[in-house]
């Protein structure tokens, strides 16, 4: 089935993972990178396409910056109690 999965949307899938994982929630704390990449390297070949995790992997320190340069910006937001 997850051939049948254009490339856009396994893409968006890891990327998703990635972000949602790293980001503090009002239901959870952010993991850290490094964790968050753990999780989904064990994910490659089951949830994730295994191709598509090498080269998140390859590329994790380009990654780890572009996440750094772009805080999540509803931080403030989830520490006070509300929604965005």
């Amino acid at each position: 089935a997850g051939i049948r999965i254009p490339p856009s949307g396994r893409i968006v899938a890891i990327i998703d993972v990635l972000d949602a994982l790293t980001s503090e929630r009002p239901y959870k704390s952010a993991w850290s990178f490094e964790d968050a990449l753990s999780a989904i390297e064990a994910g490659a070949g089951t949830q994730f396409d295994p191709q598509l995790v090498a080269v998140l992997l390859d590329h994790a320190q380009e990654f780890s910056r572009i996440r750094g340069e772009m805080p999540d910006h509803h931080q403030d937001s989830y520490s006070r109690g509300s929604m965005p």
